[in-house]
């Protein structure tokens, strides 16, 4: 077995049917071992009423739950292909976030699409993937679906804001998570031969004094130098020791999430800080984060500093 490590979070959903294909292909450039996760949660079975009768009845559900969990997976497996890349797969009952979690424990990151099937076959925006974003210590990619990438690419081109060379993006903002995530992008970047693109943004938020009124609005100059600066440093801190031409830095004058999207657009990797300077200790996926995650039209790896 391999020393690098993917594990990907399936469901059997055709989202997370293109996120195993992906992490495969994605594999295949480091040579890590893909181990496929399929967890079935059975809670919802263990609300019927007691009583013999019952205990039979539930027993019957958890069979037929398993069973359908090792055909989805059998599936999804079969239908991938695997060559040059060792995989192995299971299927596990437990709950499906720390279960994926635990089984990441260790792994160079985990990959799950960006939707998945509810209980009911419904398509939602992923309570697993947010969960697991929110609780990893290990890096997280999100995958896009396929349709959903190439309409929001669609709607870049149209709006003339997309750039089609092949690069990875990161976002900086300063934070000990930016840094983390620059040196993630770093290594992604010299894997795939791609150049490395960072991006900080700024905007002006408030408006200047208003007529004789006291008060000062910096020039526009100072908040491109200091945002400059910002990014300077950071690249500085990451020590990236990439090649000449391969680093692009990179001033964004829009809001953060607009910014970011905008710079990922024809991307083939946006790399994000699990946390950043909002002054909150809560993790990933506030408003910028959730919005890269539901909008960016490439896959999305969120790391931990």
């Amino acid at each position: 077995m391999s020393e690098r490590r993917i594990v990907v979070g399936v469901d059997g959903s055709p989202s997370s049917a293109h996120a195993l294909e992906w992490a495969v292909r994605d594999a295949r450039t480091d040579g890590a071992h893909v181990r496929v996760v399929l967890v079935w949660d059975t809670t919802w079975l263990e609300t019927v009423p007691l009583g013999p009768l019952a205990v039979l009845e539930a027993a019957d559900n958890y069979e037929a739950v398993a069973k359908g969990a090792r055909e989805r997976l059998d599936q999804l497996i079969s239908h991938t292909d695997t060559t040059g890349v060792e995989v192995t797969a299971e299927e596990i009952r437990g709950t499906v976030v720390p279960t994926i979690l635990e089984r990441g424990t260790g792994a160079d990151r985990i990959v799950v699409g960006r939707r998945g099937l509810g209980r009911l076959g419904r398509l939602f925006m992923g309570s697993v993937s947010a969960g697991v974003v929110r609780q990893a210590r290990v890096p997280v990619t999100i995958v896009p679906d396929p349709e959903h990438a190439a309409a929001l690419l669609e709607q870049a081109a149209h709006d003339g804001e997309i750039d089609e060379t092949p690069r990875v993006v990161v976002g900086v903002d300063g934070s000990d998570a930016s840094v983390a995530a620059l040196r993630h992008g770093a290594e992604l970047a010299t894997r795939h031969d791609l150049p490395l693109h960072a991006v900080a943004c700024w905007q002006v938020t408030t408006t200047g004094p208003l007529p004789n009124q006291f008060g000062w609005a910096p020039p526009v100059e100072d908040y491109i130098q200091h945002t400059e600066e910002l990014l300077a440093r950071a690249v500085a801190h990451a020590a990236l020791g990439l090649p000449e031409g391969r680093l692009v830095e990179h001033v964004e004058r829009s809001a953060p999430a607009r910014g970011l999207l905008r710079a990922a657009s024809g991307a083939r990797h946006l790399v994000l800080g699990s946390r950043g300077l909002g002054g909150f200790e809560r993790l990933l996926l506030g408003s910028v984060s959730s919005q890269m995650v539901e909008h960016s039209p490439c896959p999305v790896t969120v790391v931990r500093a």
